[in-house]
This record gives structure tokens, C-alpha cells and sequence, in this order.
């Protein structure tokens, strides 16, 4: 499976990795069309985001204002997340598979797959790395959706 991202949505991703502390996770939320079958726009962490060196947190109130904004611009969704990871391969954390899996079940959300970009910054080359969690019945499946390398000079 692979997963288009739109150069814009990219160019959001790396220009915010340049912008940040490479010691720390940062990130921001994914839009695009309902169904996750790419990629649109990428939102940074916000004013308020709190970044560690193992964690994120994004600024809610700032994802939700960027939410409501490309909604009017493009009818985008809220579809998933992107973070970088420090010293560590660009998969999911036991902590990101929590989150992922909560944002699934809350029926509020309707969420029937979650897209989630992670970076590695810790490599020579940065790399990018898609996942998808799927609902199959009362399974939820991840599957690797894609890696490239990621130019952030």
C-alpha cells in the first residue's frame, strides 16, 4: 500500500523539523480527504504543543483552528498525525500505538483508519516512514504504508 503525500504537506513537515529542537519530538496532525486515502496538508505542533525528548503533545486549540480551517478551504479531515522520533527507528511506540488506538475507538471521531507519519531525525538521512491503522471487523491491522528518505537542507 502506498500512501500519496502532497509536496505541501511535506514541505509543512520539514520546514517545522528545521524550525525545532532536533533533541525533541515534534509534530502536528494530517488532513485530507475522509476516507485516508492521502495526505493534503500537514499542521505544525502549535504555540502550546509540549515536546520531550521520547513524547509529543500537539496544541489542541491550535490543531482544532487549522481543522475547521482547511475544512472550509478543502472539505479536509482530520485524518492522523505525524511526529519525529530522537535515536529511534521512525515505528510506532507502544505510546503511539495507545493513542492511534484510542483515537479508533472513539466513535465520536469515526475514525475507520488513522494515518500516522513518523521521522527518524537521528540518521545521517532523515527518514520518513507511513503507517495506516485499519479497522478489519473487531481487529485493528497496521500496516507500513510506505519510507523515503526526507531532505531537510
Amino acid at each position: 500500500m502506498k500512501l500519496p503525500i502532497y509536496a505541501t504537506a511535506l514541505e509543512s513537515i520539514v520546514s517545522t523539523i528545521r524550525s525545532s529542537d532536533p533533541r525533541l519530538e515534534t509534530g502536528g496532525a494530517l488532513f485530507g480527504p475522509s476516507d485516508g486515502s492521502k495526505v493534503l496538508h500537514a499542521a505544525g505542533p502549535g504555540p502550546r504543543a509540549e515536546h520531550g525528548p521520547r513524547s509529543f503533545r500537539r496544541d489542541l486549540t491550535f490543531t482544532q483552528h487549522e481543522a475547521e480551517r482547511l475544512y472550509r478551504a478543502d472539505r479536509s479531515h482530520w485524518i492522523g498525525e505525524w511526529h519525529t522520533h530522537v535515536d529511534v527507528p521512525p515505528t510506532p511506540s507502544d505510546l503511539d500505538l495507545h493513542t492511534y488506538a484510542k483515537h479508533m475507538a472513539d466513535r465520536d471521531l469515526g475514525f475507520d483508519r488513522f494515518l500516522a507519519l513518523i521521522i527518524a531525525i537521528s540518521e545521517s538521512q532523515p527518514i520518513l516512514a507511513a503507517w495506516a491503522l485499519e479497522r478489519h471487523g473487531n481487529e485493528l491491522i497496521l500496516t507500513q504504508a510506505g519510507t523515503q528518505l526526507l531532505d531537510l537542507t
